[in-house]
């Protein structure tokens, strides 16, 4: 915007400072600028005026004085002649959308635009009413308006207006919920925001946020967003801030941290009442609502290792205690939310539960006529559930009066109302009702999952449904009928490898980017080889991660997918072996039992014992791995190995064994139970044991067509008996082709590992807690990661990472597996041999070639590895 012709010269540079201050998102430093501006204009001619006052208005706003602002608006309209407040309407518009007057902001806005003359001012008013638009649901309308700023924009080189525009139709992808489009819109317009709008980065935090929130990775939401309120604060942007507080509170609220959500909502109330915004303060009231309900209904509940879930949580991701006492990372492990359904030991007509259902009513009223009709639903919805278990009849008319979720309605909203009208149908009796609703909840969620073509995001979306999946297996276990209870479990659990792998599109960005960091782990390691600092090339490679994970966040999906097994279906594929599918219910395992003769449901006891047996299991065999310790320490740590191993054969065998025989088993672990080592106990001393994902996940694999006769063995640096070892199977394996030495590079292995029927891979290993997709098998001139499977066009059928740790995996919502092992799976291969914790170089080297030898003569490769790795961390996953 130009300075008002007319203007002295001194306050002409006063304008343009306080003008540039706006767009960099420095509201105080605009507001000084632009008041001695409107004191140096005294004597100037009214229109002039009129135009200052408009600028000042903006600053005052985003200061958060948006009544102030208004008030400048009307002087200014009085000072304007008519042909002059086109722009006045504009700005009008805006400050109506920030304090919640939609219906106003509305036809100023189209006032606005009819009269506007000059192109940025235009952009400006069809970029903000594109955003009322949203507001309303009006996607349609948005995008046209959207569109249309864009193309004037980019047709007059407004650089900086259109990263604006860009950001706002990522936002409206949100909406729509193609999430792909939207977080790959985010990432390509940060480097226009960092150059030309740095103060405004919080804004582009705010809206990657609510993608991120949209797509499970709540955790990823929360960093966004503490840095976000931390940048909106310094920079005096009180509306950011406010935002960024809100999108937090949904975000701790959905991860099942209710007191995080409401200390997040009730900043965020506070500072939206504060600036007048009616509608942004009940949508706060609403989100400390879900969370006093969550708090209530949950006050008995904990997650599935009986443990707090901030506990489970610091523990799993080395994370920071929830942020009610201080900022910190919002888990995603365990939460402390819910189910009416389960809901027994609550007292449900104390004043607590009652106090909710009464202030949610009268607040669903609230925002119906603010015009809110999607939250006013989740307003029904909470009182609805805070009634049920108490007063049945009352929630179900309740719940008929709500209406039904639109199609452009939130997926946690709709998700929201199945659960609710679930839990009616339980408290009316109608406990088939109830499983059917639940189910079609989760159905929703698989249908909107399947639009991501990214592990990451397919395996995050799970944690939009673990309200879902908590009731439908309590309730299956209630039944007790082992069907129903396979169903279920199979429903809710590891549901991203039934989507079809994607393989993301040819980007030279992304390989450099992949290369780059190969290079800069390099450094690092010799960094600290040589005992110097590596901080700088930490932060390159921090960089170079994120670059590389949000690229892969806007791979689409590919339609279509395996159905859910039948438990006839699996039962069928059994054969001689055993199924063993561990389920947790509340605080108890279960496990379920099937062969091709019989299933039964047996009940084992406390989950949180059970894991806590494979935590000590774990410790006990890295403890012992490859170390030169005095004998009589080598001895105590044996005899805790065997003491755990024996503890965990009775959490999780022993009741099983009369059922079990000495037969083959196909195990589905649920929780920490992934990271157990089978081959250690007692009852499984030469047993094949295949650890599958999921039944369904076990039999597509069986079925998968087999027989490609492609072997390749691999043989980084730094093991002792890497070229040894693969020699050896060569000899086994006779016209394989190997890899080892400045051969074995990166690029060459992934090139010999596409099409191949077998690939074994002697490299040392690093499983990535905080980013498993960055976990890394160490080769000639840098690491293969798991980011780099996804490119394979055709995974091979069976891949031994004959190397510490990549058995590992991060377990998120419904037992979703994330990690190297998992990435093979996901890419269609059929089996991994892995390793779950650390082993000797020489001890890996001799069970692997007793394991070629084994496989060679024709046994499937878990009873391959049962022969040859008897006492060892790997175990056989997939089939």
């Amino acid at each position: 915007m130009t300075a008002p012709p007319g203007l002295p010269a001194r306050a002409g540079r006063l304008f343009a400072a306080g003008h540039a201050a706006n767009l960099e998102g420095r509201p105080a430093l605009a507001v000084r600028k632009l008041r001695a501006a409107v004191r140096l204009a005294g004597a100037c001619e009214a229109e002039v005026r009129g135009r200052l006052l408009i600028s000042l208005a903006w600053a005052e706003a985003e200061r958060g004085r948006v009544d102030l602002g208004l008030r400048l608006l009307d002087q200014a309209e009085r000072l304007l002649p008519p042909a002059g407040q086109a722009l006045l309407h504009a700005q009008r518009a805006v400050l109506l959308r920030r304090n919640g007057r939609n219906d106003l902001a509305l036809p100023e806005f189209s006032r606005a635009i009819a009269g506007l003359a000059e192109p940025i001012d235009l952009v400006k008013a069809l970029n903000n009413r594109g955003l009322l638009h949203l507001d309303g649901g009006r996607v349609g309308a948005a995008r046209d308006d959207l569109r249309r700023a864009a193309r004037i924009a980019q047709r007059h080189d407004f650089t900086l207006v259109t990263a604006m525009v860009r950001m706002n139709l990522g936002y409206l992808d949100v909406v729509a919920g193609d999430l792909p489009a939207a977080l790959g819109t985010f990432a390509a317009v940060r480097p226009d925001y960092e150059r030309l709008l740095p103060a405004r980065l919080s804004n582009l935090a705010v809206e990657k946020a609510r993608a991120l929130i949209a797509a499970g990775l709540f955790g990823e939401a929360d960093r966004e967003l503490a840095t976000a309120v931390t940048r909106a604060t310094a920079h005096g942007q009180d509306h950011t801030r406010a935002d960024a507080l809100q999108a937090r509170a949904e975000a701790a609220l959905l991860a099942g941290n209710p007191s995080a959500a409401g200390e997040w909502a009730s900043q965020a109330r506070t500072d939206f009442a504060r600036r007048g915004n009616r509608r942004r303060a009940a949508l706060a009231d609403l989100l400390s609502l879900r969370a006093r309900l969550a708090t209530v209904l949950g006050a008995t509940s904990t997650s599935t290792s009986g443990r707090p879930p901030e506990a489970e949580n610091a523990q799993l991701k080395a994370g920071v205690p929830p942020p009610a006492t201080g900022a910190g990372e919002v888990g995603t492990e365990g939460s402390t939310s819910t189910s009416a359904l389960d809901s027994a030991m609550i007292d449900v007509n104390g004043p607590a539960v009652r106090e909710v259902a009464v202030r949610a009513g009268r607040l669903a009223r609230k925002l119906r006529r603010l015009g809110l009709v999607e939250d006013a639903l989740v307003a029904v919805l909470v009182a609805a559930r805070a009634t049920v278990a108490g007063r049945p009849r009352a929630a179900a008319r309740m719940l008929a009066g709500a209406g039904v979720p639109g199609r452009l309605d939130r997926l946690d909203t709709r998700l929201l109302w199945r659960l609710t009208r679930a839990e009616t149908e339980a408290a009316a009796g109608r406990a088939g009702a109830a499983s059917r609703e639940l189910a079609a909840g989760m159905a929703t969620l698989h249908r909107y999952r399947g639009r991501f073509g990214s592990l990451d995001l397919q395996t995050g979306a799970s944690a939009h449904g673990r309200d879902l999946a908590r009731a439908g297996l309590a309730g299956a276990v209630r039944d007790g009928r082992p069907g129903v209870v396979f169903r279920w479990s199979e429903r809710v659990r590891a549901q991203a490898l039934r989507l079809p792998p994607v393989r993301p599109p040819d980007d030279p960005g992304v390989a450099s980017a992949l290369e780059d960091l190969r290079q800069t782990r390099q450094a690092i390691r010799a960094a600290e080889i040589a005992g110097q600092s590596a901080g700088g090339l930490r932060g390159r490679a921090d960089r170079l991660q994120r670059q590389i994970r949000e690229s892969a966040w806007s791979v689409r999906g590919a339609e279509g997918g395996a159905t859910v097994a039948s438990l006839t279906a699996v039962r069928a594929g059994l054969g001689e072996t055993v199924l063993v599918s561990y389920i947790g219910a509340g605080e108890t395992l279960h496990a379920l039992v099937a062969d091709r003769s019989a299933v039964a449901l047996i009940g084992l006891g406390s989950a949180a014992a059970a894991e806590e047996a494979v935590r000590r299991l774990r410790a006990d065999l890295d403890t012992g791995a490859g170390r030169a310790m005095p004998a009589r320490l080598a001895a105590a740590v044996a005899a805790a190995t065997r003491r755990d191993a024996d503890a965990v054969q009775t959490a999780l065998l022993d009741p099983l064994l009369g059922l079990i025989g000495d037969r083959a088993l196909v195990v589905v672990p649920t929780g920490l139970l992934m990271t157990a080592h089978w081959a250690m106990l007692p009852a499984c001393r030469g047993r094949a044991v295949t650890v599958a994902p999921s039944a369904t996940a076990w039999l597509a694999a069986r079925q998968r067509p087999a027989g490609r006769d492609r072997t390749l063995l691999v043989a980084g640096p730094g093991i002792s008996r890497g070229v040894e070892e693969i020699e050896a199977i060569a000899g086994i394996r006779t016209g394989a082709r190997m890899l080892a030495g400045d051969a074995a590079t990166p690029a060459a292995v992934l090139a010999a590992l596409d099409g191949a029927g077998l690939a074994h891979l002697a490299a040392h290993g690093r499983h990535e807690v905080e980013n498993p997709l960055f976990s890394a098998l160490d080769l000639a001139g840098g690491p293969l990661l798991g980011y780099d499977l996804p490119r394979l066009r055709r995974a091979p059928e069976v891949v031994v990472l004959a190397s510490c740790e990549l058995g590992l995996t991060e377990v998120r919502p419904g037992d979703e597996t994330f990690g190297m092992a998992s990435a093979l799976l996901a890419a269609g291969t059929a089996t991994v041999v892995a390793s779950v914790g650390r082993v000797a170089d020489d001890a890996a080297t001799d069970a692997m070639i007793g394991f070629h030898r084994a496989l060679s003569a024709g046994r499937e490769p878990a009873a391959a590895l049962a022969a040859a790795a008897a006492g060892t961390g790997f175990v056989c996953l997939g089939s």
